[in-house]
């Protein structure tokens, strides 16, 4: 907002301005517009003086409680996105500063990511000064979501690692995700995949990274299986007919030759029990 003391005639009263006019931003009518001054506050002789109190907007006719800013610090309207929900506010920025869609909002305690931009003048840009922004339209910047698929002996999980914006991922490189150390042997950005040591690239440009596991997890641990087939059934791993622990197979009768006759005959067979 304007300060209300830049053209306020002195009161006959004492040294403190009489204001009865300033321009001054509506939160109703979401930019900055005459406004009448019903009543200033007195100020303080302690400190830095600061001009406060009551105005009415001249063009919507909504009363509200006004504070002056201190030079070089602009207000503007912040609305933070967090799913269905969103927040809206008021901060103060430094001024003169570039503020740009994707870049963070200068002087705030949290990490936001800037989506949008209206200026006063009702236009909506990709960048602009402190001074000219009425709103910023944000989220909060959780930083940088990396899928990562990890090869581990014959298989492959996919996971989801959350880094800094700035981070980068080199082919070759190393990285600990979920608390496995993995040598990243692949890099999927710009739409296509990296394969030669050196590659390298910033978290955001990533679309997938490929790690193979490095360590090895102890015995009787499930991470690295063999794939040994285990058999549904006692039954199903042996044969299906009945022997003894003795002989290969199931017993059968044998036919055992007799002697040859005398006449010369055929041999005459007969069975005989095993």
């Amino acid at each position: 907002m304007d300060d209300p003391e830049a053209d306020a005639p002195e009161s006959p009263r004492g040294p403190g301005p009489r204001v009865f006019a300033a321009t001054l931003y509506c939160e109703m009518c979401d930019r900055t517009t005459p406004h009448r001054i019903l009543r200033m506050d007195p100020v303080r002789k302690s400190g830095r003086r600061r001009v406060q109190g009551t105005a009415r907007c001249r063009v919507c006719q909504w009363t509200h409680r006004f504070e002056s800013r201190e030079p070089g610090r602009v207000e503007v309207a912040r609305i933070v996105s967090d799913g269905k929900i969103s927040v809206r506010s008021r901060v103060e920025l430094p001024a003169h500063l570039h503020v740009q869609v994707g870049s963070g909002i200068p002087g705030s305690d949290e990490a936001f990511r800037v989506l949008r931009i209206d200026t006063r003048d009702g236009h909506r840009v990709r960048s602009a000064l402190t001074e000219e922004i009425a709103t910023l339209w944000a989220v909060r910047d959780a930083g940088a979501v990396v899928p990562v698929s990890i090869v581990e002996g014959r298989f492959t999980r996919t996971v989801r690692l959350v880094v800094p914006r700035e981070t980068e991922f080199e082919v070759g490189g190393r990285s600990t995700v979920e608390g496995t150390p993995l040598r990243i042997v692949a890099l999927r950005a710009r739409g296509r995949t990296w394969r030669q040591p050196g590659d390298r690239f910033r978290a955001l440009e990533v679309s997938r990274l490929y790690g193979r596991r490095t360590d090895i997890p102890p015995a009787g641990r499930s991470d690295w299986s063999s794939g040994r087939e285990i058999p549904s059934s006692r039954t199903s791993s042996s044969s299906r007919s009945e022997r003894s622990r003795s002989g290969p197979g199931v017993s059968r009768n044998r036919i055992v030759p007799r002697r040859r006759r005398d006449s010369g005959g055929a041999a005459v067979q007969r069975l005989s029990p095993s």
